[in-house]
Order: C-alpha cells, then structure tokens, then sequence
C-alpha cells in the first residue's frame, strides 16, 4: 500500500506538471485543434531515438548505448495520444556490460499548437522496469526491476510530410527498483539540464480510408 500511494502521488504530481505546461502554452498564444478542423485524429505515430556516446583515457574505456523511448501512439483526437513504448540502455566499461535496463509501458501526451509549424507537448510515461547490473560484493550480475514514473515537455517543429522533430528540455521522473541482495533504490530528476535535454523524430501514418470528398 506504501508503493501504491507513492505511486498515485507521483502520477497526480506527472500530470499537474503537464497541465501547467500546457496553460503556460496557451498565454503564448497556443491553442488546441477543434474537433471539426483538419488535423491527425484517427492516425498513428511512431517516434524515437537512438544515442551512442565512449569515451577512453590511457586506462580504460566506457561506452553507453541508449534508446529514448521508442513508441508507437495512436491520436484519439486532433490534440491527445495514448501508447505504448520501450526504452533501453546499457553501459560497459573495459568491454564488459556493467549494466543493463529496459522499461517497458503505457504514456499519454497533450499538445497545443504554437502558430503553424510549432506545438507545445507534454508527456507522461509509466514504465516497468527491469535488467541487470554489476554486483558489487561478488563477481557477476544482479536482477533488479521496479518502475519509473516520468513527466517531461517537448518542442515539436512540423516538417511536412507527417515528420516532426521533438526537443525535450526538462524532466520531473521518479525511478525505483529493486535486487534481492539490496532492496530498494531510489532516484529522482527534476528540472532542466544536459541531461533532460534529447531530440528526437516522430512520423504520423494515416490508414484511414479515403471518402470521395477527400479526392
């Protein structure tokens, strides 16, 4: 019950911090798309990124392999989606694989328009999370997994074409997880720095079926 509470508190916190972007928004002038304008309801969109970064002195070497989250997300109107995605990262130090995580989950996110080529997103994501990770008493690895509750605002530029760039600038998250040799860990992100900042890209699919009014 702890973990739950935690849990609907974080989320209330997520959300909140969303809805303030989006009324920021609308003081610049933002505005959502009307029900009966053109727009992408009923289209789905995949989005993404993919980072590489090493680094090696005289002694040893480091590398991470990262992918912001990858999802697919469906607009259940002009202005809103829900989806799914999945995100993976892994160090290794030396050539050895120090540690590993995947997450997992569920994610809606809000947007208001900003002139024509510009919308303010936020987004919100509740992941399971699981992986590996050196252990610290004995050679070898440890299971762990847990969850990650995380709130963050984009910058999107439409490109034409249904592609968009997406710049993300802050983040306010909440990541717990677990081994059986140590318990709980806990760590928190919020605000704005190098490490909130990502971009990524984004393209919308439209399967829907043409009528003859469309042609």
């Amino acid at each position: 019950m702890k973990y739950l509470n935690k849990t609907v508190f974080s989320l209330a916190v997520a959300g909140m911090a969303v809805l303030s972007g989006n009324v920021s928004a609308q003081f610049l002038g933002g505005h959502r798309i009307k029900s009966d304008e053109e727009g992408p309801k009923g289209q789905l969109m995949v989005y993404g990124s993919l980072d590489y970064t090493k680094v090696t002195t005289p002694s040893t070497s480091s590398s991470t392999v990262s992918s912001a989250p990858l999802g697919v997300g469906y607009f259940i109107n002009n202005n809103d989606l829900i989806g799914v995605n999945y995100a993976y990262s892994q160090n290794t130090v030396d050539h050895n694989v120090v540690y590993k995580q995947n997450e997992a989950g569920i994610w809606y996110s809000p947007s208001l328009m900003l002139g024509k080529y510009f919308v303010l997103i936020g987004q919100i994501d509740a992941h399971y999370v699981w992986g590996q990770q050196q252990a610290t008493a004995a050679e070898g690895m440890n299971n762990f997994n847990g969850f990650r509750l995380r709130a963050y605002p984009l910058i999107g530029i439409l490109l034409g074409g249904g592609w968009a760039l997406k710049f993300k600038f802050a983040e306010l998250s909440m990541l717990q997880t677990k081994t059986k040799e140590e318990g709980w860990t806990k760590s928190y992100v919020a605000g704005i720095s190098g490490s909130t900042f990502g971009v990524g890209i984004s393209k919308n699919f439209d399967f829907r079926k043409k009528s003859d009014n469309d042609h």
